[in-house]
């Protein structure tokens, strides 16, 4: 990995190998992770992986060539860097002038744990230890993964940016079985001081002992709680298909036809918000743009997407600080910190109010069917219950659903006001539960 004094050095060596004959954007990545896997109840794998990658885009009349590479010697950086310049010479000319961002302000810092850089792999074993003692008390496998991790990000190019960061990630997810009888859990923060791994037991546990002789529903339209899990997973195809500024401006989203209207409860607000407090910031993007808080939807009301620098640069529109690195541009801008605001109700207030629906712990094997609708389809797992009489009573199998997220948001009627952090598609997302009345299960499975 780098820090800021070595990342300055890299500047001013590509600088003196281009010279002043081309313009030049860089981005270095570093990280130093570690990862423990257990299956069958016991650790089968202790690895670590340090990684140093460095991108070069060169710029020339509205061309761009980009190479990368694992090594920052400068012979390596110098041969590199002739192929960049020869891509660029030979490369499609862009539709539209190409302009280097210039030197921008960053208000926004990733989090960074020492304790979360430092964590052994005898720190880990020692908590997964303790998990699979418990859940084998009670006759229960367990199986899952946990990492930590330490990041550098530089972004830097030859008009005077230069963006440097580092931040920490503990990252855990675990299943337990028995029988047919399961649960899963996650984890992502970046303070493993937040790792708490008596709760984590208890939610596996207490999930994975009502999932048990489980019944058939009939297929239709449910009442459904949706637990942060399953929330943050549609939240995130929700995002990677709808608030895509490069698809709005190509008519291929929902959010063309619909912005600025009033089309969901006032209690729906989601944004890609770094500065929000559960999540995990980004500071700036793929091209050192600084991010910020961007509403997609407002008290209800459809805002706009996200836009990378390309794409913004084409429509003539503002980068919100979402550009993606150069080999997905052509895909266009994700958000980087989904966030859905919080709601007045409790967790329980939720299900005691809801006389007859269905409690969703997670979503799996996800798939877009109709973009503009964000029709999803995808199967139930590990934990789904019927509610009866205000009551999680007995165990479902589980269901496939075929359900448009408009109209499953359109449906929301009740919002919790806890809300945990889950894995997005780049950074964290952050959900609540949800209760909606529009949720279509499409058909039964045998498990």
């Amino acid at each position: 990995m780098i820090d800021i004094d070595s990342g300055k050095e890299l500047v001013n060596k590509v600088k003196n190998i281009l010279k002043k004959n081309y313009d030049f954007e860089i981005i270095t990545s570093g990280y130093k992770s570690e990862l423990t896997r257990f299956a069958e109840s016991y650790i089968h794998q202790n690895v670590a992986e340090t990684n140093l990658s460095l991108t070069v885009k060169v710029i020339y009349e509205d061309r761009i060539g980009s190479v990368q590479m694992n090594s920052l010697d400068e012979s390596t950086i110098s041969k590199n860097i002739e192929k960049a310049i020869e891509i660029a010479k030979i490369a499609p000319k862009l539709d539209y002038h190409y302009r280097l961002v210039t030197p921008q302000s960053y208000s926004i810092k990733s989090k960074y744990s020492e304790k979360t850089a430092n964590f052994t792999p005898l720190n880990r074993a020692q908590l997964v230890k303790q998990l699979i003692k418990e859940v084998n008390h009670r006759g229960y496998e367990a199986a899952g993964a946990f990492r930590t991790e330490e990041s550098t990000f530089l972004v830097a190019n030859s008009e005077g940016v230069f963006a440097f960061d580092r931040g920490t990630k503990a990252d855990f997810n675990c299943v337990i079985t028995r029988d047919n009888s399961t649960a899963h859990t996650s984890f992502i923060d970046s303070d493993i001081n937040n790792f708490d791994i008596d709760k984590i037991i208890d939610v596996l546990l207490e999930t994975a002992l009502k999932n048990v002789e489980q019944i058939e529903i009939e297929p239709g339209m449910y009442t459904v709680i949706l637990s942060p899990e399953a929330v943050a997973e549609i939240l995130n195809y929700t995002g990677y298909t709808a608030f895509n500024g490069k698809l709005i401006m190509e008519g291929k989203s929902f959010v063309c036809h619909n912005q600025d209207k009033n089309i969901f409860p006032e209690n729906i607000t989601v944004a890609d918000d770094p500065l929000d407090r559960f999540t995990m910031p980004i500071p700036f993007d793929l091209v050192g743009y600084p991010r910020r808080k961007i509403y997609l939807v407002k008290d209800g009301v459809v805002k706009d997407g996200v836009y990378d620098y390309l794409t913004a640069l084409k429509y003539n529109k503002k980068c919100t600080g979402n550009t993606l690195s150069p080999e997905y541009a052509s895909f266009g801008a994700l958000p980087f910190n989904l966030v859905m605001e919080e709601g007045e109700n409790s967790v329980e207030e939720m299900i005691s109010c809801t006389k007859k629906g269905i409690y969703i712990s997670r979503l799996h094997y996800v798939n877009i069917l109709n973009p503009m609708s964000i029709q999803l389809t995808g199967m139930t797992r590990d934990g789904t219950f019927l509610i009866e009489d205000g009551k999680i009573g007995r165990a479902i199998k589980n269901m496939r659903f075929n359900t448009s997220v408009i109209d499953m948001l359109k449906g929301v009627d009740m919002i919790s006001t806890e809300r945990q952090t889950k894995e997005g598609f780049v950074g964290p997302t952050v959900a609540p539960y949800l209760r909606t009345n529009n949720f279509t299960f499409s058909s039964k499975t045998s498990f």
